[in-house]
């Protein structure tokens, strides 16, 4: 099963690798679902609320603060967050599972400490499964109009074990039809 045939249509570059991966993961919401009227140039600068940020500034993108400054610019635009407590990692990882079925990108946030030994969080969409384990795009970059895409197999059981085991990465993002 996948969510996208295609996925690999509607992967953006995120265009500055220190900040951007909400933005950058509402632009490929926006692109897979084939939503009119936006200006996809820009998307990631204009939503990018961390750009300008010094060394000891304190983050300011959030789902929900980047997904409300889109649809306040595009009204037709309306994403959900859901957050899902600890002890609810099944719940999250069963929500996943649904969407991917329903065919409809979501983004995670995911603690990158226990699975690439990274401080910090990344936002990124999951674009297909198997019976053990999510597909997520982790990053992309365009170089001579090729784009070259990581990706990491997480194992279902690590996705619900990291949202229980650390903290932060409670939420997920979706665009509402």
């Amino acid at each position: 099963m996948s969510t996208f045939p295609n996925w690999q249509e509607y992967v953006v570059a995120q265009r500055r690798p220190n900040s951007g991966c909400i933005p950058t993961g509402y632009e490929m919401l926006l692109r897979a679902a084939n939503v009119k009227g936006i200006d996809f140039s820009t998307v990631q600068e204009d939503f990018d609320f961390d750009k300008n940020l010094q060394n000891n500034d304190f983050p300011k993108n959030n789902f929900e603060l980047v997904a409300n400054a889109i649809n306040e610019r595009y009204s037709h635009v309306h994403f959900r967050v859901d957050v899902f407590s600890k002890g609810a990692g099944l719940d999250k990882l069963h929500f996943v599972e649904n969407s991917i079925n329903h065919q409809q990108l979501v983004l995670i946030s995911l603690n990158m400490q226990p699975v690439l030994k990274q401080p910090g969080w990344h936002i990124m969409p999951v674009v297909d499964m198997d019976k053990e384990s999510l597909l997520l795009v982790y990053s992309a970059q365009k170089i001579n109009e090729i784009m070259f895409v990581q990706l990491i197999k997480l194992p279902k059981a690590e996705f619900v074990r990291v949202h229980e085991q650390f903290d932060g990465g409670n939420d997920v993002a979706y665009l509402e039809e």
